[in-house]
């Protein structure tokens, strides 16, 4: 996978997001600032994100005026709406194992 920086500026939300994630921007800018940038945002050839927005929304919180991006080439606006839609839902799917959490929390 290629990952290159794009500034902030040339990297374009995607105008109809259907997910509201402005209260996950204080994770995600913990998480920047504990952990460094991990994932890129993931955006179409025209530079529209398709999965990241609360990503590059803590960028932005953070100053930041790059941002690490993969472009995904080659899809359709059918696939780049499916995958947009998946990479928000697949998160929602898993479940937490009440024993392994409780053992990786008191490591900590």
């Amino acid at each position: 996978m290629d990952v290159v920086m794009r500034p902030v500026g040339a990297v374009k939300p995607y105008e109809n997001n259907p997910r509201s994630n402005d209260a996950a921007v204080i994770a995600v800018v913990a998480s920047i600032r504990a952990f460094g940038w991990r994932p890129p945002v993931v955006v179409d050839e025209c530079d529209v994100i398709v999965v990241g927005h609360t990503r590059f929304k803590a960028a932005l919180e953070l100053g930041m005026t790059e941002v690490p991006v993969h472009v995904a080439r080659g899809l359709t606006p059918d696939q780049a709406r499916a995958y947009r839609l998946a990479g928000n839902q697949t998160a929602t799917l898993a479940t937490w194992d009440n024993d392994r959490l409780a053992h990786e929390l008191a490591a900590l």
